[in-house]
């Protein structure tokens, strides 16, 4: 199937219920080395340098995991090890992102 034809993949932010109905509408397989996903993340990051203005100077590397997950890598990456942060609590994901912090 080509990418023009390809069906929606259904990505969600979570945490979040979907219903049965809509799950099994979208249970499709993608490999990581499949053709069309590597060509629909290339297209993905691309898009994403354009709309920051990075295409010449920066490099997108997409995440595979969940929203703390990529914050937990984003943290670690760019924040040294006797760097400070500053997270501002107001619900559950603050909470996280302080306990995160805190390793």
């Amino acid at each position: 199937m080509s990418t023009a034809e390809r069906a929606p993949i259904l990505l969600t932010p979570g945490p979040l219920t979907t219903s049965y109905r809509t799950r099994r509408a979208m249970m499709v397989d993608w490999g990581s080395w499949d053709s069309d996903f590597n060509e629909l993340t290339a297209s993905v990051c691309q898009r994403l340098l354009k709309i920051v203005g990075g295409e010449g100077s920066h490099t997108c590397v997409p995440l595979q995991g969940s929203g703390t997950f990529a914050v937990e890598a984003a943290i670690g990456t760019l924040v040294p090890r006797d760097g400070k942060v500053l997270v501002l609590i107001n619900g559950a994901y603050g909470k996280r992102l302080a306990k995160i912090c805190e390793v």
